[in-house]
């Protein structure tokens, strides 16, 4: 569970935060099975079926076969193996705030996503996720 999954645990009522971390884990993809996929399956857009992108993954696809994949696919795969971490950290946040906002019943928005830190740092906030309003919360 990410940070921001975790913080989120603060503000979902007690007899919900089962429910929620239940289908967090459920729905959430796992970073390293992204990376693997974007290593080997890349090229034909291996990690655009796994996070559901189907469109995405079935255009890779065609472009290698059809020979185009040399100038389009390959630049896509080099860049997407440095990035796909943080799309998968971004795409598990943005599952958790849809799941809070579900789980606290529409009446509450969830507090702010931390803000994104200095590229090649581990550790630190991540982007704002989705382009979605996200106020902070007060804590009753």
């Amino acid at each position: 569970m990410t940070p921001y999954a975790q913080s989120l645990l603060a503000y979902i009522r007690p007899e919900c935060q089962a429910s929620f971390a239940y289908e967090y884990r459920r729905y959430a993809k796992d970073p390293v099975l992204a990376q693997t996929l974007t290593v080997l399956l890349g090229v034909v857009g291996g990690e655009s079926y796994y996070f559901g992108n189907w469109r995405r993954g079935v255009l890779m696809s065609l472009a290698v076969f059809t020979g185009i994949g040399l100038f389009i696919t390959v630049p896509m795969w080099i860049v997407r193996c440095f990035t796909i971490t943080a799309d998968c950290e971004n795409y598990n946040d943005y599952l958790a705030y849809s799941l809070a906002y579900r789980y606290m019943g529409g009446a509450m928005p969830a507090p702010e996503p931390p803000q994104a830190a200095a590229p090649g740092t581990s550790a630190g906030p991540r982007p704002t996720i989705g382009g979605l309003p996200m106020r902070r919360m007060q804590r009753i």
